[in-house]
């Protein structure tokens, strides 16, 4: 399935875009199960499985439908820049509000849209695993932010009650969703509110010529991964011209050799 016209309109216009319930309920209670022992219990799953995106995480790398939005969004060359999981009580928040404005340019994170295609920079996937409604605390957006060309205003970048910006909005969607923007689009992850926590997987993808994130994934995890989820960590180039013809970075080259995914020595 490719992202419709009105989706396609829905993210260029705000900078996000949510496809509710891709998950199924047995898929989200491993999940979930697997991010609660993580933070709570690590040592009761087996090394693979003690972080993202090992074990039950894994069918999120490459899940259908988040690639094909990925790339409309990106274009076909995509790399999975690094990931993260949340388990978030109540009163725990991730950061102030950020991005947004002229930096669009750096094409790390920029973003454009010309002759009907959308080109973002990275993209964040958030999967939420529990049922969240606007009032939750979820992730937080200023729309439109990513396509600013001047920058943030200080009136509009607090979390405060009282002092929050009128085109702060946040979302609500069932367990299992996916909610895609732009990592230019101007966002935060404020206090939790509920009293049950907030249990989510973030994925930051970006295109396979650019490279962000310094690897921080376990060896253990990445190489219990099957050949095809690990191609989503492959290193970071288009085409090796030493070779004739250029050799090209597929996924299909990938999965067929026996290079290493990512350099996983990431000690500083």
């Amino acid at each position: 399935m490719s992202m419709t016209e009105e989706e396609k309109f829905r993210f260029d216009l705000t900078g996000y875009l949510i496809r509710p319930s891709i998950l199924e309920a047995d898929e989200i209670a491993a999940i979930v199960d697997q991010i609660d022992r993580i933070k709570h219990d690590k040592e009761s799953l087996p090394p693979e499985q003690r972080a993202v995106p090992g074990g039950a995480s894994s069918l999120l790398i490459d899940h259908p439908k988040v690639t094909d939005v990925l790339h409309e969004i990106i274009g076909p060359n995509v790399r999975l820049e690094g990931t993260f999981c949340v388990w978030r009580s109540k009163g725990e928040w991730a950061g102030d509000l950020h991005g947004g404005g002229p930096q669009q340019i750096d094409p790390i994170f920029g973003y454009r849209c010309a002759h009907g295609r959308i080109h973002a920079g990275m993209v964040r996937v958030a999967f939420e695993l529990t049922d969240v409604s606007k009032e939750d605390g979820a992730t937080h957006f200023i729309p439109g932010s990513h396509k600013s060309n001047f920058p943030m205003h200080p009136d509009h970048m607090s979390l405060e009650p009282g002092k929050r910006s009128e085109f702060l909005t946040s979302y609500e969607c069932p367990a299992g969703s996916a909610i895609f923007f732009t990592e230019n689009l101007c966002h935060a992850g404020p206090h939790w509110q509920r009293d049950t926590p907030r249990v989510a997987v973030l994925n930051a993808y970006a295109h396979l010529a650019t490279h962000w994130h310094r690897p921080t994934i376990a060896p253990e995890v990445m190489a219990a991964l099957p050949r095809q989820k690990q191609a989503w960590f492959r290193e970071p180039w288009i085409a090796d011209f030493r070779t004739a013809p250029a050799t090209h970075n597929t996924v299909e080259r990938f999965v067929e050799s026996a290079e290493p995914t990512v350099r996983l020595d990431h000690k500083p």
